[in-house]
């Protein structure tokens, strides 16, 4: 939070004055706070700093693992603090300094996702990855965002195209969580990283360094929102839009058979990480999708109705129309789960669409009745 969880007044009194820490005393009281977390957590761990970065606003601990029972009021004690402030899994603590009681360190300690849960490990090593070096993951995820690689807290993915304009979620295949694929994969160097980065230009440079980034993908990105936002907010990400990218024009010497296009990106991802079945199996469904609204369109187009009395028409024919032997008929009782897709159980299109056309209002009525049944 950036050493300001106590900078207003709250439920627990008034303001505390949380003064930035120079680099020493920050240490001092990380390898204190350490030590007594780790007396309760079997992992704990302060993620990387940002390079360069010489005064802090607070100490962000990332646990997992619970060695013995413990609550936020018992870690409370444990840290000898003076007030705390609870938000989801993240706990702040205001511990007053020893020589200085009117002042205060803010630490925060997070319960890393997946605590508990066999995936515990693999989750905490990623969420490391995730929250050290400042803006890093940012920074990656705008590099190769239009190649449709994404870091979530989950891991990193690729998103299928076909399916990212209306389910974006449901576009994610998970490709792994590990840091060290992850970085491999995108062809930048493990050992630098390994090493740290003295510099916020040696992080830049390391970065796009990688093999799919290029300055044309990063002239022409399209900016969200919330990145416009994050522009603002953060430093580090806004040296490297503002200043960092513009620099890169002098440099850069690409051609089209350079630059990797997304779908390349795609078809790599899928090899390395053996997700082919789990592709295959997507765009399978997402076709079978299409062809079910397209069929639909048809439907709606040779219709008589609109408006209100077109869509209680389309829901009875969900309801009330089967299918045997790839013929419709009129069922007696309606589908209200588990409605089959008619592109696939329909024989000839032309056909049940003419059979549609002289039934639909047998099935409106049946809904009708039946909607006036369950009232």
């Amino acid at each position: 939070m950036g050493g300001k969880a106590f900078a207003q007044a709250g439920p627990n009194g008034t303001p505390l004055n949380v003064p930035r820490m120079p680099l020493e005393v920050y240490r001092h009281f990380s390898l204190d706070f350490h030590a007594r977390l780790a007396t309760i957590f079997r992992q704990v761990r302060i993620p990387r700093d940002a390079p360069g970065k010489l005064d802090f606003g607070d100490i962000d601990f990332l646990v997992e693992g619970p060695l013995c029972p413990w609550t936020p009021e018992s870690l409370h004690q444990l840290l000898g603090a003076a007030r705390r402030l609870d938000c989801g899994n993240t706990h702040s603590y205001a511990v007053p300094y020893p020589d200085a009681p009117d002042q205060y360190v803010q630490v925060d300690v997070e319960i890393a996702p997946g605590s508990g849960t066999p995936d515990r490990v693999a989750l905490f090593e990623w969420e490391c990855f995730m929250k050290s070096d400042g803006d890093l993951l940012q920074i990656i995820g705008i590099c190769h965002r239009s190649l449709g690689l994404i870091c979530n807290d989950k891991g990193l993915h690729v998103r299928v195209a076909e399916i990212e304009p209306y389910d974006k979620k449901k576009a994610l295949i998970f490709l792994t969580r590990s840091p060290q694929e992850a970085i491999q994969f995108y062809g930048m160097d493990p050992v630098k990283y390994a090493a740290g980065f003295e510099t916020d230009i040696e992080l830049f440079s390391w970065i796009c360094g990688g093999r799919f980034v290029a300055y044309a993908g990063l002239r022409d990105r399209e900016e969200k929102a919330n990145d416009r936002a994050r522009q603002r907010k953060r430093p580090l990400y806004s040296k490297f839009v503002e200043e960092y990218v513009p620099s890169l024009a002098d440099r850069a010497v690409e051609s089209e058979d350079t630059l990797w296009t997304r779908q390349q990106v795609l078809s790599e991802a899928l090899d390395t990480f053996q997700k082919r079945d789990v592709y295959d199996s997507m765009i399978q469904e997402h076709l079978l999708r299409e062809r079910e609204l397209e069929l639909w369109q048809r439907i709606r187009e040779a219709l008589p109705v609109e408006g209100s009395s077109l869509a209680l028409v389309l829901k009875a024919l969900r309801r009330w129309v089967k299918f045997q032997k790839g013929q419709p008929y009129i069922g007696f009782e309606p589908l209200l789960e588990d409605q089959p897709k008619w592109s696939c159980q329909l024989e000839d299109e032309v056909e049940t669409i003419a059979w549609v056309k002289q039934n639909w209002m047998e099935a409106k009525s049946l809904e009708k009745a039946r909607a006036v049944s369950v009232l």
